[in-house]
């Protein structure tokens, strides 16, 4: 033990009741590390360890409050020495299970998928002792005043078998949903991404993150052809255990076993139920794990896999709405940028079809309604339905995060900055800790020509979050401020980690081009064409690289391409930076009329 490291029986005692990690092996992983650090760090950064004495045996404990406490103090000097979660790791096993997308762009899909994982690996490993610094970067407004708000902590596997793991992941993420959808003018419940990023943290902890009053926490076990889950619920101001219950009923008829769960939750918490809640679907138990497998590949944009999944769950059960509502989804953003699985003339069809499909199975299904929303903005240019479709899905299904998310989009889009930054506000109230939504916030941001706010959340966010298009709004609001070298080193960095990705060897040839290297933006270019000659590459992409380089007229021509494929990007020249040498010519204002904008 270090010399300062005051013994035992001189440490302030701990939180009445507070429960003791009893092991080197359950200190290491509470601080998501390994035993022969945090040994290591008892000697030489005073990290609190307890010991006990019986006879000559001697053993260690520690409270979870004193190590969050030691973190918090000392987080600059040791969060970044040694991360045995090695995102590296990860990497290579998710390599290893990637296969080749629809149009050889594998190495980008793979960049995408590993990007969203490690960005929950490392805002994992970062723990809870980071995200009282910058919640209130994460948080821009108050949640809303009034509400009860709940948090389900994922539930704990007891099946004894390790590979129902995604099974019980997704069943938590499908209560979180029914629990929204019960009262949600007065029921606030935290989403799924921050839910298991924030897994691990305490009640306390929960509560002061997310002025949550409620967590729900529980197990499931699953044998055979039924399934058990054991449910409790917890006030966070005074951590009493206020109800508890098991339900068991056949895998079948799961969505019944998850609205009893969500009941009677709701009527612990004295929020109103529906005047009538839907008939629980009946579902082939193989499909329902099929429709899991999807929505787990779709959350880390692995869209080739998701397609497969939510295809085989329709082949196993014809009439499952939810699994058609997620094809939908999967083969929307299959043709879109950043992704360019496939041209938007081939994908948004399909995407089409299975929306209209399963709203026909269930027209309250407001998954479906937001892709037919986002069809109708970035591929027919028909704002009225875009507008009507999202407000739909929305009023559906308001704590659907996603539908904020994508709203938010299409307000950008119609130069309603400020409400486009509300909306992202109430996304990320749902759901604060997603990369993905904080994003989302730096690219409104970068819309509103607010650059520096652009740089600063975007730089705060990679501290927690190494997330790849929140790095890539990063190098462009750098762009924006004449910030060459440092937008030029981040798009090359992303170029080069994603196997030179059509999007991000489009955005590194424009930086070079407008900071006047144009023969280092010509060899880029090349390298696009080449590309191009072997998968699909949006037509826009190097409108964007010749509109840099200062050729007007060859980038109105690559333009009307993008017109002609109907990119879903073309929508947002209307606001895009980047389109600005454009706007004094009449062609270009001639094409934004063609697709609706003013």
């Amino acid at each position: 033990m270090n010399a300062t490291t005051p013994p035992d029986g001189h440490r302030p005692d701990p939180p009445p009741n507070e429960t003791r990690l009893e092991s080197w092996g359950e200190i290491a992983s509470y601080l998501r590390s390994d035993v022969r650090t945090v040994q290591r760090w008892e000697r030489t950064s005073e990290l609190p360890v307890r010991r006990s004495h019986v006879g000559k045996i001697s053993s260690v404990y520690a409270y979870r409050s004193e190590l969050d406490k030691w973190h918090l103090e000392r987080q600059p000097a040791v969060e970044h020495t040694e991360n045995p979660k090695n995102p590296d790791a990860l990497t290579n096993q998710a390599q290893t299970d990637s296969r080749q997308d629809f149009d050889k762009g594998k190495k980008f899909a793979q960049f995408w998928q590993l990007a969203m994982m490690a960005a929950a690996v490392l805002a994992i490993a970062a723990g809870v002792h980071y995200y009282p610094i910058i919640i209130g970067h994460f948080w821009p407004t108050k949640p809303t005043a009034g509400k009860i708000r709940l948090f389900v902590r994922p539930f704990a596997n007891h099946s004894g078998d390790p590979e129902q793991g995604q099974f019980i992941r997704g069943l938590t993420d499908e209560i979180i949903a029914q629990l929204g959808r019960l009262d949600p003018a007065h029921l606030g419940v935290i989403a799924a991404t921050s839910s298991e990023l924030l897994a691990a943290k305490s009640i306390d902890e929960l509560g002061g993150l997310l002025h949550v009053q409620y967590i729900l926490e529980g197990s499931v076990r699953r044998s055979g052809t039924q399934v058990r889950i054991n449910s409790e619920l917890i006030q966070v101001s005074d951590q009493t255990h206020i109800w508890a219950d098991s339900y068991t009923g056949e895998m079948s008829d799961i969505s019944g076993v998850q609205e009893k769960v969500a009941v009677a939750v709701a009527k612990q918490i004295h929020v109103a139920l529906p005047l009538s809640l839907n008939t629980p679907i009946k579902v082939d138990p193989a499909a329902y794990d099929a429709y899991l497998k999807g929505r787990s590949f779709w959350a880390s944009r692995d869209l080739a896999k998701s397609i497969d999944a939510y295809e085989q769950a329709i082949r196993d059960d014809p009439n499952y709405a939810p699994a058609y509502a997620g094809l939908a989804s999967a083969y929307l953003l299959v043709g879109q940028v950043p992704n360019d699985g496939m041209p938007p003339m081939v994908a948004t069809p399909k995407a089409r079809e299975a929306a209209q499909h399963a709203i026909q199975l269930n027209p309250s299904i407001a998954e479906a309604h937001c892709v037919l929303a986002n069809i109708a903005m970035s591929y027919d240019w028909d704002f009225t339905t875009a507008e009507s479709e999202y407000q739909r899905a929305i009023s559906l299904d308001p704590n659907y995060a996603t539908a904020h998310e994508w709203f938010a989009h299409y307000l950008i889009v119609r130069n309603r900055l400020p409400e486009a930054q509300k909306e992202m506000s109430y996304a990320l109230e749902l759901d604060p800790f997603s990369p993905l939504f904080n994003a989302a916030r730096a690219e409104t941001f970068y819309y509103a020509r607010d650059y520096d706010a652009a740089i600063s959340h975007a730089l705060r966010t990679l501290e927690q979050h190494n997330f790849v298009l929140v790095r890539f709004w990063l190098a462009s609001a750098y762009r924006e401020k004449k910030m060459y070298p440092q937008a030029i080193a981040e798009f090359d960095q992303m170029r080069k980690q994603s196997g030179n990705a059509p999007a991000m060897l489009m955005a590194y040839a424009h930086a070079l081009a407008v900071s006047g290297d144009a023969a280092g933006a010509r060899r880029a270019l090349s390298e696009l064409e080449q590309i191009s000659r072997s998968r699909y590459v949006p037509a826009l992409y190097f409108t964007a690289i010749y509109t840099g380089l200062g050729e007007n007229n060859t980038a109105l021509m690559w333009l009307e391409k993008a017109y002609a494929e109907h990119n879903d990007r073309l929508i947002y020249n209307g606001v895009e930076p980047l389109a600005d040498p454009l706007r004094a010519e009449p062609r270009f204002r001639d094409l934004l009329h063609r697709v609706g904008l003013p």
